[in-house]
């Protein structure tokens, strides 16, 4: 009995150094791997969130019949498509495989068919609305108050107020118009500096 016990602990004592050996060597670990994060993330909530809203003024744009215009149609497309031309940029350049480099590909396709919407709406027989001006006013002051929620969308409410005055509007949504842009301007350039601050933490 007293022989077994010593054989067992001498073996201990020598697998000692064999396991402080073992434990010294490089091992693969399984580690987060930030590579096509950025792509993806900007895919979800920057395209998709853009996405979103732009939907939203193109109903308003298209009620308020400023898609009978060739020029205000092909701006309000050209300048929406820098969204699905930063997703691209993004995803050539941070992406993990094929797999995920497919994947974003196609949420930016479909981006972008949404966005292209307008050049069909153009094609529609919509007479200018006698109640535009209204219609611009009263949006861009409903995105203003959403913009409380989400700051950066008093920036698509002060682009609507701008398009509402550029249209000469009647005298009260033209003083609705200058109400949405004093608020937004405040609340944007506050989201600015936060935002500016965060960063400099």
């Amino acid at each position: 009995m007293r022989i077994h016990s010593s054989i067992s602990k001498n073996q201990w004592l020598l697998s000692l150094p064999t396991l402080l050996g073992l434990s010294l060597l490089p091992l693969p670990a399984l580690a987060f791997d930030s590579s096509g994060g950025t792509a993806s993330l900007f895919i979800i909530l920057g395209l998709g969130g853009f996405t979103l809203i732009n939907l939203c003024l193109q109903g308003l744009f298209f009620w308020a019949g400023k898609y009978r215009s060739d020029s205000f149609t092909n701006g309000h497309v050209l300048s929406a498509l820098l969204v699905p031309i930063i997703a691209i940029a993004l995803t050539i350049y941070d992406h993990r495989g094929w797999s995920d480099f497919a994947l974003n590909l196609g949420f930016i396709c479909v981006g972008t068919g949404l966005i292209l919407l307008p050049l069909q709406l153009h094609k529609i027989d919509k007479v200018t609305n006698r109640n535009a001006d209204w219609i611009l006013s009263i949006g861009a002051l409903i995105i203003l108050a959403l913009s409380y929620v989400i700051a950066p969308l008093s920036f698509f409410s002060l682009v609507v107020a701008h398009i509402c005055l550029a249209s000469m509007p009647s005298r009260l949504p033209k003083l609705l118009s200058y109400l949405g842009l004093a608020l937004g301007y405040a609340l944007f350039g506050y989201w600015l500096y936060q935002t500016f601050m965060m960063f400099q933490l």
